[in-house]
Order: structure tokens, then C-alpha cells, then sequence
């Protein structure tokens, strides 16, 4: 009989991890890294400054979801579909496709309001949607609510990282409901959603072919993927073609996605290189008093360690 070998005991910094995905569910990558500092400083860890997200991809990550995946869970990396150079890790329960069932903090009425914003988005042909439609599609709905109750659901779900700005002053799913809710989502609204050309996966909003007669769709992350390396490799610079019927892919299109990706290379490449300046800059953020997702996990990370040093 074959047996499994249980995963080696965790240290108390990988612990201290898990426990925070498990508590906040998905970070951006400023907020990880201003964690795995925090984390660098209380245990001592040798991570490299500017060299924490590849740490924690090539040596956290695999052996956090070692533990994890026993229990139906996993932390995956994903990339927002309005904005390509926002990447995020989100902790998913792969055996939780619906929402209502993610996480019992949430009240019934909270998440009839995500199912609601869920069905809007998703059946709007813009995919996005504007809170006043929200608002009153669930007054319609004869569900009882104050407009400043329904601001303070919206507040919480754009914390929590389900929803996010939108063009326009419209709202999108974020990245993190995509990743989590995609089996419920293309098996509840199959003929409203796509799979991207380019890494297969599903997507809600990305760039559409304009050949009327192409399905072709891509997001924009793997779209600036694909503009880049044919940019790097024909002397026609303005030759962008669908990958699938070879149509030229509209330039408004292209030149946003390259221009992203240039001014993001340019920025990473002026990056204070000095631990000094990053402490500076980390103090400065944790000093700052708005009501921001960096400074509403801080508090609950606080929150925690004073837990643990209790036990």
C-alpha cells in the first residue's frame, strides 16, 4: 500500500504567511512585499531587497501550497485584466465555486449584492457597471437597503479585492473573483464569457479582434506578451496581425498596451536600489493615515502577531 509522505513542519514565518492569505486573501505585489520585509525584519529572513517577489514565487510559494493544497486550497499569481502590470496572489479554495459559500464573515444580504454585481457585469457588453444601476437593481429586487449601507458593502468588497475601478466610474470584477469563482462563472454564464487566445484561460474583459467574423479575444496582459515579441522580431513595426485570421489588430489597441509596458519597464528600471530608501519608503507608507488596503491590513496583521505573541 502506498503511502504519502506528509510535508516537512513549517517555520513560524511560513505560518505566519498562510495565516495572513487566509485572513486577507489576496495581496498586490506592494503589499506582499511590504509583508515579507515585515516578515525580514521579525525573523531575520536572508531576502534579498527588490529580490522578495522572486523568493517568494521560487521558494515560499511552493511549499506554502504544499500545505495547503491538503485542505482544497491554493495561492495563485494573477494579473488584472484593466490593468496588465497589476499582479496579484490570491489565496483560492478550489472546492468553493460560489461565492455566498468563499467565507462566512460574509452575510446573506452581502452576498446576494456580489451575485447581483456578478450577473450586471458579466451580462453588460461593456463588462463593467455603474454602482447607481447596482443600487437599483437591488432596491427592484425588494431587498431593504440605505444608500449609505449599500456605500459601505461596495467600500468592503473593493477592499477585499472582489470588485475594482472601472472605466468611467464603473465597477469590474477583480482579478481575484475571476481566479476563485471561474467554474461558476462559465458554467452559470457560458455564452457570455470567453476564453483568452493566448493563455486559454477565461476572460471578462480584454481586447476583441475587430474582423467581425473572428472570436478571437485576449487579455491584455498576454496581448502586450504577444505585441512585444512581434515588435522584436519583424523590421514592420506597425505589422500587428490577430493571431488567428491575421487581421490587422487595431492600432489604438496595440499602442496603449506597448505604451503601458514601456513606461512600467522605464519605472522599474529608476527603482531606488538602497535598503535605506526602501526602509524610508516603507516607514512613509505605514505612517500614512488614509483609509487605504495597505493600511487596513497592517492594522489586521497587527492584529494577529499580538495573538500569536499572547499564545
Amino acid at each position: 500500500m502506498t503511502t504519502t509522505t506528509p510535508p516537512p513542519p513549517l517555520e513560524d514565518h511560513y505560518k505566519q504567511l498562510i495565516q495572513y492569505f487566509l485572513h486577507d486573501g489576496a495581496y498586490n505585489e506592494h503589499e506582499l512585499i511590504d509583508l515579507l520585509n515585515n516578515l525580514r525584519d521579525r525573523y531575520d529572513l536572508k531576502i534579498k531587497v527588490q529580490n522578495e517577489i522572486r523568493t517568494f514565487t521560487d521558494t515560499f510559494l511552493p511549499l506554502l501550497n504544499k500545505h495547503i493544497n491538503q485542505y482544497g486550497m491554493e495561492i495563485k499569481q494573477v494579473v488584472s485584466e484593466e490593468n496588465e502590470n497589476d499582479i496579484y496572489f490570491v489565496c483560492i479554495q478550489n472546492f468553493k465555486p460560489q461565492f455566498v459559500k468563499m467565507d462566512c464573515s460574509y452575510t446573506e444580504k452581502e452576498a446576494a449584492i456580489f451575485e447581483k454585481i456578478l450577473e450586471l457585469i458579466i451580462t453588460n457588453d461593456e463588462k463593467c457597471i455603474a454602482s447607481r444601476v447596482v443600487f437599483e437593481a437591488i432596491l427592484a429586487n425588494d431587498l431593504k437597503m440605505t444608500q449609505k449601507e449599500f456605500g459601505e458593502i461596495m467600500a468592503r468588497f473593493h477592499r477585499d479585492k472582489w470588485i475594482e475601478s472601472g472605466p468611467h466610474n464603473t465597477i469590474i470584477l477583480h482579478a481575484r473573483a475571476i481566479l476563485e469563482m471561474q467554474s461558476f462563472i462559465t458554467d452559470t454564464y457560458r455564452d457570455d464569457t470567453y476564453n483568452c487566445q493566448i493563455c486559454r484561460r477565461l476572460l471578462i474583459r480584454g481586447l476583441v479582434c475587430s474582423n467581425s467574423s473572428c472570436d478571437v479575444h485576449m487579455h491584455r496582459s498576454c496581448a502586450a506578451r504577444y505585441f512585444l515579441r512581434l515588435s522584436n522580431s519583424t523590421n514592420k513595426k506597425s505589422a500587428y496581425p490577430c493571431p488567428t485570421c491575421k487581421k490587422e489588430w487595431n492600432k489604438n489597441d496595440v499602442d496603449s498596451v506597448l505604451k503601458t509596458t514601456k513606461t512600467t519597464n522605464e519605472n522599474s528600471d529608476q527603482q531606488p536600489t538602497t535598503t535605506a530608501v526602501n526602509k524610508r519608503q516603507r516607514t512613509s507608507r505605514n505612517n500614512n493615515n488614509s483609509t487605504n488596503n495597505r493600511s487596513v491590513r497592517s492594522s489586521a496583521r497587527q492584529v494577529i502577531s499580538e495573538s500569536d505573541d499572547d499564545n
